[in-house]
């Protein structure tokens, strides 16, 4: 199950920098076309922030599966194991409940955007299937957490060491 997990979020993250990839490839050629030409791309920025969103949802699973994420440490671990397992099980379910929560939310965005016509400023660009990715990748990310979790309580119970560290 680990290496399913592993793939996907491996394929996700280097969709991400495919896209992040395209991002900067335009933002340079509106550069350009901007200081050489005077004529800026139009909607580029429509199409950046829009990119954007796209990369940072597809790279946030992956970057969780390696611990990627900016943390602050006040302590390596709490003396007292039980406590420990306890601490870890905490964030890891109020993660797994944020990217849930967030898929949820997003769900209901997708209504208000089919009933509002919801587009980006200069080129209109629907937000709805951005929406609708945000709302997949969310609930992607949440079961990814989640299974991690069991996975690593699993083999914690065992006696094992913790896979997910």
């Amino acid at each position: 199950m680990d290496r399913l997990i592993d793939r996907v979020a491996m394929l996700m993250s280097v969709a991400a920098g495919l896209v992040l990839c395209f991002v900067v490839a335009l933002t340079f050629y509106d550069v350009l076309l901007r200081y050489l030409f005077s004529a800026p791309l139009r909607g580029r920025q429509d199409l950046v922030e829009m990119g954007m969103v796209v990369s940072l949802m597809l790279a946030a699973p992956y970057t969780w599966r390696i611990a990627g994420h900016i943390s602050v440490d006040l302590y390596e671990a709490i003396p007292i194991r039980a406590l420990e397992i306890l601490r870890r099980l905490v964030v890891k379910l109020l993660v797994a409940g944020t990217f849930a929560l967030i898929a949820w939310r997003s769900i209901e965005a997708a209504e208000d955007a089919v009933l509002f016509g919801e587009a980006t400023n200069m080129i209109l660009i629907p937000h709805l299937p951005f929406i609708r990715l945000i709302t997949v990748i969310g609930a992607l990310h949440a079961l990814v957490v989640l299974c991690e979790t069991y996975s690593d309580f699993r083999a914690s119970g065992s006696g094992r060491q913790d896979a997910g560290a």
